[in-house]
């Protein structure tokens, strides 16, 4: 899938799927166009993600990569305009049934999202998700009515060599209130 040269796989104690080890957000992607079937599988299973009320806030806005390249920070779009394409995620913020605030949407929407890119890795799709970009000029770029944007995703096909990242580990992530 992305094994190359340099490619190491983090660990696991407790044996947990490869998927979740191998992946990584990769910044060199091969010149690949991305299937319109995949790119509707990866699309609908960030669809099938649990959300409060079962609202489903999230919005994918596709486009022209060169309209998300110019809402990216100067560094994320050097590197960027290699991927297949980059696409934005949204969400709505208040629950469409009472327009109330629904203070779960961003929670939800990252939901979504990490469904997206294992279906996307499971089909030897890299994902890169970007916080560095303009999300004012992103609302009036796409003319986004009423939604909250979070990330642009860069996603493509790599053969990028890769250190995996340490993770911190359980007793640093998990705070155990539970008696023993």
């Amino acid at each position: 899938m992305f094994l190359s040269k340099g490619w190491q796989m983090r660990s696991t104690e407790y044996g947990i799927d490869d998927l979740f080890l191998k992946r990584f957000s990769p910044k060199q992607f091969v010149k690949k166009p991305l299937g319109e079937k995949d790119l509707c599988a990866v699309l609908e299973a960030a669809m099938t993600a649990p959300s409060c009320f079962n609202e489903q806030p999230w919005r994918f806005v596709l486009g022209e990569k060169e309209d998300f390249l110019e809402i990216l920070s100067t560094k994320n779009a050097e590197w960027a305009t290699s991927a297949s394409m980059l696409m934005l995620l949204c969400s709505t913020q208040t629950f469409a049934y009472n327009r109330k605030p629904n203070r779960w949407h961003a929670f939800d929407s990252g939901t979504a999202m990490a469904f997206l890119i294992f279906e996307a890795y499971k089909r030897g799709i890299a994902v890169h998700p970007m916080g560095g970009f303009s999300t004012e000029r992103a609302k009036e770029h796409f003319g986004l009515m009423g939604l909250e944007p979070h990330a642009v995703l860069a996603l493509g096909y790599t053969e990028e060599s890769h250190t995996m990242t340490p993770r911190l580990g359980l007793d640093e992530i998990v705070i155990d209130r539970r008696e023993t």
